[in-house]
């Protein structure tokens, strides 16, 4: 299962979406200009609007709607804890 540790580093990703048109209209009008999420209090490093957060950030939404046809929930996951783990580490 993946568990998100709130340290914001996914939200300061937004120049670095994947190609795609889905993945931009999920996106758009998040990035800040500077890569960073609007809606990320850069002190906190926590959501502003979580409760109603957009489909990208949404990792259930995305599954659900776009990758259950392709992997297992657990690789899915498996995926995200991975990336969080290299985004902690600040390698890419």
């Amino acid at each position: 299962m993946f568990e998100c540790r709130r340290c914001g580093k996914c939200c300061t990703r937004m120049k670095h979406l994947p190609e795609g048109r889905i993945w931009q209209e999920l996106g758009a009008e998040l990035d800040s200009g500077d890569g960073t999420c609007i809606y990320l209090d850069r002190a906190s490093k926590l959501c502003t609007i979580y409760e109603s957060r957009p489909k990208l950030c949404r990792n259930s939404w995305i599954y659900d709607n776009l990758l259950k046809d392709l992997m297992t929930r657990e690789e899915f996951d498996e995926i995200l804890n991975n990336a969080c783990k290299l985004l902690r580490e600040g390698t890419e």
